[in-house]
C-alpha cells in the first residue's frame, strides 16, 4: 500500500509547494498561465506524435502485407518471361547480308570470345 502511495504522495507535495510559493507572490498568474499553455502544448505535440507514429505503423504494415499478397498470387515460376530481342551488333551484321545467317567473320569472333565447344562442356570420356 506504501509503494502504492508514492507517486500520489510526491505529486500532493508538489500542488502544496507551488501554492505556497504563489501565495508568497514568488509566482504571479501569468507565470501559471505560462506554465499550463506550455503543458497544454506539450500534450498536444506528444498526442500528435503518438498518432502518426502509430499511422505510420499500419501503413508500414499494409505495405508488408500487399507485398506478400502480391508474391503469393504472382509466384516467380508463374511470371512469364519477356519476350527474346535481338542484340543490336547481331542486327546490322544480319541486315548488311541479307541473308539470315551471320558473316564468317562474326561466327569466328564469337567462337573466339566463348571458346571451342570441347572447354565449354567436358566429354563423357574425360570425366
Amino acid at each position: 500500500a506504501r509503494a502504492a502511495a508514492g507517486p500520489v504522495r510526491e505529486a500532493a507535495v508538489a500542488r502544496s509547494t507551488a501554492a505556497v510559493a504563489a501565495l508568497r507572490g514568488e509566482l504571479t498568474a501569468e507565470d501559471i498561465r505560462k506554465l499550463a499553455r506550455r503543458k497544454a502544448r506539450r500534450a498536444s505535440r506528444g498526442r500528435a506524435f503518438k498518432r502518426l507514429m502509430v499511422v505510420g505503423v499500419v501503413a508500414g504494415g499494409v505495405a508488408a502485407v500487399w507485398k506478400w499478397w502480391e508474391k503469393q498470387s504472382n509466384p516467380d515460376w508463374l511470371v512469364e518471361p519477356p519476350a527474346a530481342t535481338e542484340v543490336g551488333d547481331e542486327a546490322s551484321v544480319m541486315e548488311g547480308t541479307g541473308s539470315a545467317e551471320p558473316k564468317a567473320g562474326a561466327t569466328a569472333a564469337q567462337t573466339d570470345t566463348q571458346g571451342t565447344p570441347s572447354e565449354a562442356a567436358p566429354s563423357d570420356e574425360e570425366r
